[in-house]
């Protein structure tokens, strides 16, 4: 394996782990206020809210072992592909004769987004079934006084996913979803990736435009005196990927409820994939309406902003971290 993708494992992983240790309890959050089960609960007790649920705060980290199970393998796929897309496309660039503009690194983001958001889908579409199923299993309360309630509840955690896996009869049912999670994923990656660049190198251009062509990429390349210190590379990277992920989120909310009643229904419905996202949306809009399909918007929201901010952050620290290393290494040698 080379040093590069190396580096863009160690880092796309480490910022993958401490996305999801952070961020999964409000996402367990998000999936039980967009569920069947806890819509009734609202049409049931009119003029309550869905705070008032017994079970809305218990087993918050229900279904983190699957996540982080994948959360290596999806990583890698997606920073990889990501990194290797876009190298791939400026060197077919170059060799046509074309320019790096604007609207060709648009271009550039955009498809290798797209490509990279394919591949990791193959990988966590399993990991996500599991997740949200285990996240609406039923969480009870410690009833012996003796017991430590922090093993209680990582017992439980692991409990409910192993329950989930026992609602997977046929292991291709872990893959039903998968064309939901693009469905949603997809988009996402394609509105966020190119803003999340343009936004990045806008704000690099802002603050060091001084620097050799914003030490060209951002620090990647350059002189030690050239490149951006590791703290400049997180800030930058994690304002622009919130502000990207935010805007993405809102655009993006209807497939986000769509996906997630899929992969609650992928161990039960015989309905072919084709079908599944028309009447699933068809199903929303008749029970709910339109208001339905922006269920746990906000929290979404605030989940991928302050997500995308961590991640990329970390993701972009950790690399130019390791990249330092590298330089420093190379430079005792010659």
């Amino acid at each position: 394996m080379s040093t590069d993708a190396l580096n863009i494992l160690l880092a796309s992983t480490t910022a993958s782990l401490a996305l999801d240790l952070f961020t999964h309890p409000l996402d367990t959050i998000k999936t039980r206020i967009q569920s069947r089960e806890y819509a009734q609960f609202l049409k049931t007790r009119t003029g309550t809210t869905i705070w008032k649920h017994p079970g809305i705060f218990r087993g918050l980290y229900q279904g983190i072992g699957s996540i982080i199970a994948a959360s290596f393998p999806t990583a890698g796929a997606f920073f990889i592909t990501y990194e290797y897309t876009q190298s791939n496309l400026q060197a077919m660039y170059q060799k046509l004769g074309f320019h790096e503009s604007n609207s060709a690194r648009v271009v550039s983001d955009l498809c290798a987004a797209s490509v990279a958001d394919l591949a990791a889908c193959v990988v966590f579409a399993p990991a996500d079934a599991l997740k949200h199923n285990a996240q609406m299993i039923p969480s009870v309360q410690p009833d012996a006084p003796g017991r430590v309630a922090g093993k209680r509840l990582g017992g439980m955690a692991q409990k409910a996913t192993r329950l989930a896996f026992k609602k997977f009869i046929n292991p291709k049912q872990l893959w039903s979803g998968y064309p939901a999670l693009v469905a949603h994923s997809l988009p996402v990656s394609a509105i966020q990736m190119p803003l999340y660049e343009t936004f990045r190198h806008c704000i690099a251009d802002y603050r060091f435009g001084a620097r050799k062509e914003v030490s060209e990429r951002l620090g990647d390349h350059g002189t030690k005196k050239d490149r951006l210190t590791m703290r400049e590379a997180f800030t930058t990277a994690a304002v622009s990927a919130a502000v990207a992920g935010g805007i993405a989120s809102v655009l993006t909310a209807p497939m986000d409820m769509v996906r997630t009643r899929i992969m609650l229904d992928a161990a039960d419905t015989n309905v072919p994939q084709k079908q599944r996202i028309t009447n699933t949306v068809q199903e929303i809009l008749r029970t709910d309406g339109p208001r339905g399909l922006f269920r746990g918007c906000a929290i979404n929201s605030f989940i991928l902003a302050v997500g995308s901010g961590l991640y990329f952050g970390l993701y972009e620290g950790v690399k130019h971290w390791r990249n330092s290393d590298s330089m420093k290494e190379n430079s005792m040698l010659d």
